[in-house]
């Protein structure tokens, strides 16, 4: 007798509960508006910071010209500067038509020079230092700075690029 009450008791309530339910399927357009602003306001995940061999390989996608692009280390470094004190965590050149092919082999007069820095405001300093001493040095020449990764990279092209071929480039700086 007390498993037919049981049993009774669980069958009537599985009704119950079967005719609460509602046959509406669910589409995003019956989903309230705080799910959808839940799902919209999901954070993209972060970017990754760029370092110069990523920027040359982005740059060498863009098509303007690039040949012989080399990525630099402690060794083929001609500044001294990556990885010390105060210097850029990566370094990458390429030549550019314009440029002179026979300078100094991973060097700006060749084309094009890629300076990853720790930060911003470090990059900023270098350039202007650069461009300080090429205004009040102006036989040394001319360069074109464009920067990429909120700043953190210096993309420097030397002055004897034409300067169609520099706004390609920083055409193609900006969309990194």
């Amino acid at each position: 007798m007390r498993l037919r009450r049981t049993l009774a008791a669980l069958t009537a309530a599985t009704l119950a509960l079967t005719g609460c339910g509602n046959d509406t399927p669910i589409s995003p357009q019956s989903v309230g508006p705080a799910a959808t602003s839940a799902a919209q306001k999901a954070p993209a995940p972060p970017a990754v910071p760029l370092d110069a061999t990523a920027v040359l390989m982005k740059l060498n996608a863009a098509k303007i010209g690039l040949t012989h692009g080399a990525v630099q280390d402690e060794d083929t470094d001609p500044n001294d500067l990556l990885g010390r004190p105060n210097g850029y965590t990566s370094r990458a050149s390429a030549d550019l038509p314009g440029g002179d092919s026979e300078a100094e082999k991973y060097g700006i007069d060749r084309g094009l020079v890629i300076e990853v820095w720790p930060t911003a405001d470090d990059a900023e300093r270098r350039s202007k230092f650069i461009q300080d001493t090429l205004k009040s040095m102006q036989l040394l020449g001319t360069e074109y700075h464009y920067r990429a990764d909120k700043g953190r990279a210096l993309v420097r092209v030397s002055g004897k690029v034409k300067p169609s071929q520099a706004k390609m480039i920083e055409t193609a700086v900006a969309g990194l």
